[in-house]
């Protein structure tokens, strides 16, 4: 199963989507968590260890291996790039795991003004349209704030798009 958390900023994304990889992988199941939010903070919610948290390879700071998969740097505007680059090895690679949870990192936007981050979400598309999950296997993507991941097609690969609200008429009119 496939599921993509998004909603407003500060509704509970990041809580739901920590409450459910653990539900998920305390219920035995194969869990890949997904922090997609430039600004991460899943593997805090999940109670990741600060050891563990400082071997996250964040998909952001692979400059190099960006540029080798999609054909084009990350930060630059206005080319062209591979909008299906090689992503098998990405979460072996990549990932940690802590309590049954294996989790990814997107990364932090470090610098404003940085430019698109369109390379790394190509990365991030790819890798969970075209990698193979098992029946009980679960992907949990805690999305960024908003809704650009679906005007970038980012999410439509999912099962499920859960969308967190509070009781609010802005809220509401994000969703």
């Amino acid at each position: 199963m496939k599921l993509a958390i998004s909603g407003k900023g500060g509704v509970g994304k990041t809580t739901l989507a920590a409450l459910l990889a653990q539900a998920y992988a305390d219920a035995g199941q194969q869990v890949l968590a997904v922090d997609a939010d430039p600004s991460p903070c899943l593997a805090g919610a999940l109670g990741f260890p600060a050891g563990l948290r400082a071997q996250l390879h964040p998909i952001v700071e692979m400059d190099e291996l960006i540029a080798e998969r999609t054909g084009a740097r990350p930060g630059s505007m206005g080319g062209f790039f591979t909008l299906n680059p090689r992503v098998d090895d990405i979460p072996e690679r990549f990932s940690v795991v802590h309590r049954g949870v294996r989790l990814l990192e997107m990364g932090a936007v470090e610098l404003g003004g940085s430019g698109c981050i369109c390379p790394e979400s190509a990365m991030l598309k790819t890798l969970f349209t075209h990698l193979l999950f098992r029946k009980d296997d679960v992907l949990i993507l805690d999305m960024y704030a908003g809704v650009e991941h679906l005007g970038r097609a980012t999410v439509d690969f999912v099962d499920a798009l859960l969308i967190v609200v509070e009781p609010t008429r802005r809220s509401l009119g994000t969703a």
